[in-house]
């Protein structure tokens, strides 16, 4: 959450101080997106990492149950977590117990 709103700042300053600066020159101009792109890139998968986070966090006690049951218990959390991840990547990289596995090991 505060990442996004350190990039908004952070775009706020700079717009700010580059409409101040008042100058066409395109020295300026093409120096201030070169060294400004990858801040904003940065910005953004941080952003895209933290929901990713924020979506399978919650899931752990319950991919420990599906692994725990064979499959036979799919809980609510793992349930979100597991349409969250087929609706992101088409297609699916993963079973739901390699996705079980991963939320366990990496959340």
């Amino acid at each position: 959450m505060y990442s996004w709103k350190l990039a908004a700042a952070a775009l706020v300053v700079s717009i700010s101080a580059h409409a101040s600066e008042g100058s066409d020159d395109s020295y300026n101009n093409s120096m201030l997106s070169v060294l400004m792109a990858p801040t904003y890139t940065v910005a953004g998968t941080t952003g895209l990492t933290m929901l990713a986070s924020n979506n399978f966090k919650p899931a752990k006690a319950d991919a420990l149950a599906f692994i725990g049951s064979e499959g036979q218990i799919r809980g609510a959390q793992f349930e979100q977590a597991v349409r969250f991840y087929r609706t992101t990547y088409l297609p699916p990289l993963m079973t739901d117990r390699q996705l079980a596995q991963a939320i366990a090991t990496s959340y």
